[in-house]
């Protein structure tokens, strides 16, 4: 335990210094360095002193991409889903178009699509609340909004262009 304690003393302020470079989050960047951390704990043995640093910051920067990844695929969601929302307005027409949308989502999506697109959007959960409640990760519940709404441009779209 002794030689973790070194090695967390010795390489920390340089592993927060990359991944802060990389994230631009404080608290981010403290959580991916604990994760490499913890990843290293459980691991239970530890790489030679040469190969520690080249290690401990190669970890680090994988950590980081992933979280890019997954703000990456959010972002993304978000603007899919930006596109298709529009203000509703009490006319027949948004009415019938939201009925429509209504059934096509729960006759088409999956009961998980159709679980994780309410709580996003119905009840307005963060996308780590929908996480959480459904028992999936956050990459699933972002991959289960994009197919989603992806399938749903393209019912409305073609359906818009046999008009």
């Amino acid at each position: 335990m002794n030689d973790f304690e070194d090695i967390y003393r010795r390489h920390y302020a340089q592993m927060y210094r990359l991944a802060r470079t990389m994230l631009y989050e404080p608290q981010e960047s403290k959580d991916v360095v604990s994760d490499v951390f913890a990843r290293l704990l459980r691991k239970g043995h530890l790489p030679s002193e040469e190969k520690m640093e080249g290690y401990l910051m190669t970890a680090v920067r994988n950590q980081c991409r992933d979280v890019l990844s997954h703000k990456s695929i959010r972002e993304r969601v978000e603007k899919l889903f930006l596109q298709e929302s529009r203000p509703i307005h009490s006319n027949d027409a948004d009415d019938d178009r939201l009925e429509r949308l209504t059934q096509f989502i729960e006759a088409e999506l999956s009961p998980l699509s159709r679980q994780i697109f309410q709580l996003r959007f119905l009840r307005e959960m963060s996308y780590e609340e929908v996480a959480q409640a459904t028992g999936v990760s956050k990459v699933t519940v972002y991959n289960h909004l994009a197919q989603s709404l992806q399938r749903i441009r393209e019912h409305f779209s073609k359906k818009t262009a046999k008009r």
